[in-house]
C-alpha cells in the first residue's frame, strides 16, 4: 500500500491527509519506494512506530496493520495528524520539523524506522544526539536504510548499530535498478532490521 505520499504511478490511498511531501527526484520511483514495503513488513507487529526522516514518503501510507500509534518526523512532509489508519483507530502525527525539534516519547514498545539515513546538525545539537541512541536502543525493532555511498551516513551508522545489544537480524544489501537513483550515487544500499520480525 503506498498512501497519499508516493508518486506517480503509485496511487492507493487510505488516509484523508493533505498534500504530498517533497519527494527527493531519486526517490521518487516504485523501485526506490520498496524499501518502505520492507520496513513496514518489518513492523507489521509493532503497536507504536516511530519514522524519522523518510525524504517526504512517510512510512504511514505503506502500513498494512492496525498500529496504534504512528509518529513521522522529517522537515519535507506537511503536518499531518488523525485518528485513524486502516479503518481503525490509530494517533497519526507527522511533524514538519527537524530531528532535535521534537521530543519524542513513544508510548509502550515501538518501532523506529530511519530510511535514507542523513541525519544533519542542528543548532547546538549534534546529528546523532544521545536522546536519537536512546531511542535506536530501546526500540523492540529497528530500521535503517542508507546508501553505501553518502559518506554522512557512513559516520553516522556505526553509532546507531553500536547502541543496540545484539546484530541485526536482517543485513541485506540492495541494489535499486533505477536511472534517477543511479545518477544520484545511491542505487547501491544497506538495509538492516533489528529485534524481532
Amino acid at each position: 500500500m503506498a498512501g497519499p505520499y508516493a508518486s506517480t504511478p503509485v496511487k492507493t490511498s487510505n488516509l484523508a491527509a493533505p498534500s504530498s511531501g517533497i519527494v527527493l527526484p531519486h526517490l521518487a520511483s516504485p523501485p526506490a519506494a520498496m524499501r518502505q514495503v520492507l520496513a513496514a513488513h518489518a513492523v507489521r507487529h509493532c503497536a507504536h512506530i516511530v519514522e524519522i526522516g523518510g525524504a517526504g514518503l512517510p512510512i504511514t501510507g505503506f502500513l498494512t496493520h492496525r498500529p496504534e500509534s504512528v509518529t513521522v518526523i522529517d522537515p519535507k512532509i506537511p503536518e499531518f495528524s488523525g485518528m485513524s489508519l486502516n479503518g481503525t483507530p490509530c494517533r497519526l502525527r507527522h511533524h514538519a520539523a527537524k530531528l532535535q525539534e521534537i521530543e519524542i516519547a513513544p508510548a509502550g514498545p515501538y518501532a523506529l524506522i530511519m530510511l535514507g539515513l542523513s541525519l544533519k546538525p542542528f543548532g547546538a545539537h549534534g546529528a546523532t544526539p544521545p536522546e536519537l541512541l536512546a531511542l535506536a536502543a530501546d526500540a523492540d525493532v529497528l530500521v535503517i536504510d542508507y546508501a553505501l555511498s553518502l559518506e554522512r551516513a557512513q559516520g553516522q551508522i556505526g553509532a546507531l548499530t553500536a547502541a543496540r545489544m545484539a546484530p541485526p537480524i536482517i543485513d541485506l544489501g540492495l541494489t535499486i535498478n533505477d536511472d534517477a537513483m543511479r545518477a544520484a550515487g545511491f542505487d547501491r544500499r544497506r538495509f538492516l532490521v533489528f529485534g524481532p520480525t
